[in-house]
């Protein structure tokens, strides 16, 4: 291996921590990444398991099942999928990604794209229509957004765009910049969808933003809960004490103990802990 590799290998990066939203690493973020240094060299699975850990979205509709899967991947070394492949059935791969998704959500997130669009046309329901999208949703979606005007079509335009991840989506002009932090915040992934995204288009059809929005980055008490327990058990495995998640993630090894205090820092900051890491 060169050394440009080695130093590759061990220097931390601040992307690995982009999922947190913060300006500057803190006091633990130093010390979490001198424990990477320490644990080098780093074994490329523990790279993909790493990468998983900066993926992680505490607003993911399948956010506990991701938080299984990374903690299997620690105690087993081990992944069976490459992390590039996630968000592969996402709308934004495609009008066809859908049809590699399991959940059935890709297809319902393609089904609003398709009437979003259908609206910006003023295109006709028809029953003819290969796509074969539901009657009761397209008067429903038509119904919430209600008479076309400028300022409606300016953001439905802004809202696909977000939906279908257009890196170079424009931003609104100033009248309608009170939608701006909602619309970015609206994917299909997130736990709320469709409910989030049925209210955002009634507060389109309104003119006006919606309350209490729904959209990535919050959790509700489900995900803090699921995140809280995960954040102890993590935790009291890195002291050597009790934990639910002994079995699984194994006998403590410098790469495995970077890993879960990754994890645990994860979920700390996710949402809102206070509790200091067991940081050597």
């Amino acid at each position: 291996m060169s050394s440009a590799r080695q130093t590759h290998a061990t220097q931390p990066s601040s992307e690995s921590w982009a999922n947190l939203g913060l300006q500057q690493a803190d006091a633990e973020i130093e010390r979490i990444d001198q424990l990477e240094q320490r644990a080098a060299p780093i074994p490329p699975v523990a790279h993909a398991i790493r990468e998983l850990i900066t993926r992680f979205e505490i607003c993911h509709f399948k956010m506990e099942r991701h938080l299984e899967r990374i903690i299997q991947a620690i105690g087993e070394m081990r992944l069976d999928f490459a992390p590039a492949s996630i968000g592969r059935s996402h709308p934004k791969c495609g009008p066809a990604a859908w049809r590699t998704d399991r959940t059935g959500r890709g297809r319902q997130g393609q089904e609003y794209i398709w009437l979003l669009q259908m609206w910006l046309a003023d295109e006709p329901f028809s029953a003819e229509d290969p796509r074969a999208i539901p009657r009761p949703l397209f008067e429903e979606v038509n119904r919430a957004l209600g008479t076309r005007d400028a300022q409606k079509r300016r953001l439905v335009e802004a809202l696909l765009d977000r939906l279908l991840l257009n890196p170079d989506r424009q931003p609104l002009p100033a009248e309608l910049a009170g939608f701006r932090l909602q619309i970015e915040a609206t994917d299909i992934c997130h736990y709320a969808f469709p409910s989030n995204l049925k209210r955002m288009l009634e507060g389109i059809g309104r003119l006006e933003p919606v309350p209490d929005f729904l959209g990535c980055g919050s959790f509700g008490e489900a995900q803090r809960r699921v995140a809280e327990e995960h954040f102890h058990a993590l935790r009291a495995w890195l002291q050597a004490g009790p934990s639910s998640l002994a079995d699984r993630l194994g006998d403590r090894t410098p790469v495995k103990e970077w890993l879960a205090v990754c994890l645990a820092k994860t979920l700390k900051q996710l949402v809102g802990l206070h509790e200091n890491l067991p940081l050597r």
